[in-house]
């Protein structure tokens, strides 16, 4: 692991003193010659403080110092990086932290497994799936990082200049934690689960999960597992075991409670493939109140089987 820790008003200050010293020394007392002199370092000192507002204050980067980890015949190794950010050069701004966890395959000719990962809407928002051009793993957690430290900036910095007294409204925490799975042969279920804190009244969890196939990263559809036609039953399963989990007997009753508030019951295309069940992952607040959290509904396949091709 290495630590880089660069002190941003401080450097700058030092180099600004330097650069005065040696214009004065230079001049000669030829005071144009010297304003002209001083113009240039005072924006060189602005220009370094607004690249160096982009660059981390403290980064630790580092692919995870284990053994790889060996699922369904790939081996995948984690990359971890750890980034903050202030919002402004100045000593007390507000600052924006990301933790980013993901594990990619680390065999030679992963490029199809690695791309779906890349642009498989992982991370929010989905920087790594715009992406049109092939890029390295280590590419893609860069430029999220890169763009969403942009846009913290940008969307953050104008509100804190007219509202300093509230800085923690300001400090932002990014997380995103991956991990691989496998329950089927020749499949493997990429899960990462992302936090957002600060900014809000409460912290924003969601998980995304997706089945990918090992030799062409192609990504496990609902309508890869299930006959047509199969909407409205799955629908009523899941329902039906939502109101089990809840103690209650139909669909009215978990709405009282907050439940597909003003929208019909869905079956949702986040979900895992299990051995011997499919579990729907609906993330936090997406079908019920967030203080209930995320709700998962895992049905076995034998309650599945009119319904499974």
């Amino acid at each position: 692991m290495r630590l880089r820790v660069y002190t941003i008003p401080s450097t700058i200050k030092k180099i600004a003193i330097m650069d005065v010293k040696v214009v004065m020394d230079v001049t000669c007392g030829n005071r144009l010659f010297t304003k002209r002199i001083m113009r240039h370092i005072v924006y060189m000192h602005r220009l370094a403080y607004a690249i160096l507002g982009l660059i981390l204050l403290a980064s630790c980067n580092n692919i995870e110092n284990k053994k790889p980890k060996v699922v369904d015949e790939l081996r995948f190794q984690t990359i971890v990086k750890d980034t903050t950010v202030r919002l402004l050069p100045e000593d007390d701004a507000p600052t924006l932290n990301i933790h980013l966890s993901m594990p990619f395959v680390s065999d030679t000719n992963s490029d199809a497994i690695n791309e779906a990962i890349i642009h498989g809407r992982f991370l929010t928002p989905d920087y790594m799936g715009l992406m049109s051009q092939s890029i390295s793993t280590q590419q893609a957690v860069d430029s999220f990082i890169t763009q969403y430290a942009k846009d913290y900036q940008r969307d953050y910095a104008p509100l804190y200049r007219n509202d300093r007294l509230n800085k923690s409204s300001y400090e932002i925490t990014y997380e995103c934690e991956a991990k691989i799975e496998s329950h089927r042969k020749g499949i493997v279920v990429y899960i990462a689960r992302n936090t957002i804190s600060g900014g809000g009244a409460h912290d924003v969890t969601t998980t995304i999960a997706k089945n990918l196939e090992t030799k062409t990263g192609k990504t496990i559809t609902l309508e890869d597992i299930f006959s047509e036609g199969y909407e409205q039953p799955l629908t009523d399963l899941i329902v039906k075991k939502l109101c089990e989990q809840q103690k209650v007997q139909k669909l009215a009753e978990i709405q009282k409670i907050g439940f597909f508030n003003g929208i019909e019951p869905y079956v949702t295309d986040n979900f895992i493939w299990d051995e011997d069940k499919v579990t729907f992952i609906y993330t936090d607040s997406e079908v019920a109140p967030h203080e209930m959290g995320e709700q998962r509904v895992s049905i076995p396949e034998e309650e599945l089987k009119t319904l499974l091709k």
